[in-house]
């Protein structure tokens, strides 16, 4: 009887130290390998997409963007465009691929550009989500400065970009979840 009672308690410590050693020791070498192996499998640019650096400070401002271009209007091509998605290519050879010279091209450069991805294409229009932080990059990257900065507390904005009409753009106010939003960086 003291025989199965030690052998059991064996088992068990022979147990606990081979999981101790598989979470120690195999699964680190595992992710080192798998971190080191990107190369093989991501371009360049996913890997800056994937693994950026996500405690790069970004400023914060008590501004944010808005792109001055209804999503919900409805755009008459000029252009069947097959090529580069570029919105700054586009921008400088054809001026733009709709009738209105003042729409927004829709690639997403400034997307690209934007450290917080806050930004959004719908139906060939950028979208300034709520996560803006107002660092103003997605400003210098819009190849058609359509991206204005305004103050946060902002609930609409008016803007002429067909030449005629003046647009009135209604900007969603952010809901601040600090709590949240800080448990989310932390376990980031």
């Amino acid at each position: 009887m003291v025989l199965k009672i030690f052998l059991a308690i064996l088992f068990l410590i022979i147990i606990c130290l081979f999981v101790a050693m598989i979470a120690n020791i195999f699964l680190p070498a595992v992710k080192k390998q798998i971190l080191q192996n990107t190369d093989l499998i991501f371009s360049p640019l996913e890997k800056n997409y994937i693994f950026r650096n996500v405690d790069s400070a970004v400023p914060v401002s008590d501004k944010r963007a808005v792109v001055l271009c209804d999503p919900n209007k409805e755009k008459i091509q000029r252009l069947d465009f097959n090529g580069i998605n570029n919105c700054a290519l586009i921008a400088k050879m054809y001026g733009s691929l709709t009738q209105n010279e003042h729409d927004c091209i829709g690639f997403g450069d400034c997307a690209g550009a934007c450290p917080n991805n806050a930004i959004v294409i719908k139906n060939g229009t950028a979208i300034v989500t709520n996560e803006c932080c107002g660092c103003e990059t997605c400003v210098a990257a819009c190849p058609k400065g359509l991206i204005a900065m305004v103050p946060k507390k902002q609930k609409s904005i008016q803007y002429k970009n067909d030449g005629e009409n003046e647009h009135i753009i209604e900007i969603p106010v952010k809901k601040d979840f600090k709590f949240w939003r800080n448990w989310y960086r932390i376990l980031k």
